[in-house]
């Protein structure tokens, strides 16, 4: 097989033969293409374990989504069950004729 390389090329292939003392060009692609192999392998790992993570992100957003909205709603009982409470309260603190009032026409908020 012929491979033809632009000056640059080879000039980082015989810059890569230096560095890892190979002794042939064939040598050095031989190995360049086993490094982008398992660099490629690794790369194709990380992306798998990134999509993970952010599914994981996204599940655990929607997962702090519907705590605050339970929150919310928990909130929403806790002010009626006061209210409740204090209106029985009123209730029972009020007089014969308050009651009586309140029993014909309802009993107001703001009292």
């Amino acid at each position: 097989m012929t491979v033809s390389l632009g000056d640059d090329h080879l000039e980082a292939l015989a810059d890569f033969e230096d560095a890892h003392s190979v002794d042939s060009r064939s040598e050095a692609v031989r190995l360049l293409l086993d490094e982008y192999e398992a660099l490629h392998a690794e790369y194709e790992e990380l992306n798998t374990a990134y999509e993970e993570l952010q599914n994981e992100v996204e599940r655990l957003k929607r997962e702090k989504r519907l705590i605050l909205e339970e929150r919310e709603e928990k909130q929403e009982l806790i002010r009626y069950v006061e209210d409740e409470r204090s209106a029985e309260q009123r209730w029972r603190e009020a007089d014969l004729a308050t009651r009586l009032r309140w029993k014909l026409f309802g009993m107001d908020r703001d009292e």
